[in-house]
């Protein structure tokens, strides 16, 4: 039987700004906005993600997990805005930086701390993460549609307790992000989805491919994956 991993530190930086962006999809200005704030001629922005602005262009664990989840309210073209007061009050509630990228908030009692904090804060319906659920739920707090398909993209360790400690990028959970693995590179089985789709693209065969990563379990059907997931990123660039 193996050691337990160790979960990451969700403040150890693990990208520049860019490959954040690059990796998350989305515009280099916006992710900048939300991490470190902006300013616009005389009007300064204070950062969504960050306590407070640094400068630095190095993006946390922590930071980029926060900002895919804001990516999915971006995503519904809902105000981004309105959850500031969230934010800093799960921030101060639980003592944590990064307080969406720990599992409490969203998972059993502490839904109903994250509830309190959204009516607090006058959370718009329409951007809540947990909601009530009806007589199938026995009216208790369930995830909202938001909260659903972000923790579709994260595995915390240890689950329902512990750090968000793997990103899922796409719809295969084949591909992960692990910013104790690679660099926090996309990867398959250890191998970067980069390194395949360059090996396919330069003409090599997938059995080909197969037999050298053998040691990685890498199939055929991770090898389109690697390539579709690579093509997608450039095209998002």
């Amino acid at each position: 039987m193996g050691k337990p991993s160790i979960p990451p530190k969700l403040d150890k930086p693990v990208y520049q700004m860019n490959e954040a962006a690059r990796l998350l999809r989305l515009p280099d200005k916006t992710l900048r906005r939300w991490i470190d704030g902006d300013r616009r001629f005389e009007k300064v922005i204070d950062p969504l993600i960050r306590p407070e602005s640094t400068g630095s262009t190095d993006v946390t664990w922590g930071e980029f997990v926060e900002a895919g989840l804001l990516r999915e309210f971006r995503h519904r073209k809902l105000p981004i805005e309105r959850l500031r007061p969230l934010l800093r009050g799960l921030r101060q509630r639980l003592g944590e930086p990064y307080p969406l990228a720990i599992a409490r908030p969203l998972f059993t009692d502490g839904r109903e701390m994250l509830w309190e904090e959204q009516i607090a804060t006058g959370t718009p319906e329409s951007m809540l993460l947990v909601v009530r659920g009806g007589a199938e739920d026995g009216y208790q707090l369930v995830l909202g549609d938001i909260a659903r398909q972000y923790i579709e993209r994260v595995e915390f360790e240890p689950p329902e307790t512990g750090v968000a400690a793997k990103w899922y990028p796409a719809e295969t959970r084949r591909i992960v992000l692990d910013p104790r693995v690679s660099f926090g590179l996309p990867t398959i089985n250890g191998v970067r989805t980069e390194t395949l789709a360059e090996l396919s693209s330069a003409g090599e065969l997938p059995k080909r491919i197969v037999e050298l990563y053998a040691d990685f379990d890498i199939t055929v059907a991770d090898i389109r994956h690697a390539t579709e997931f690579e093509r997608t990123l450039a095209a998002a660039a």
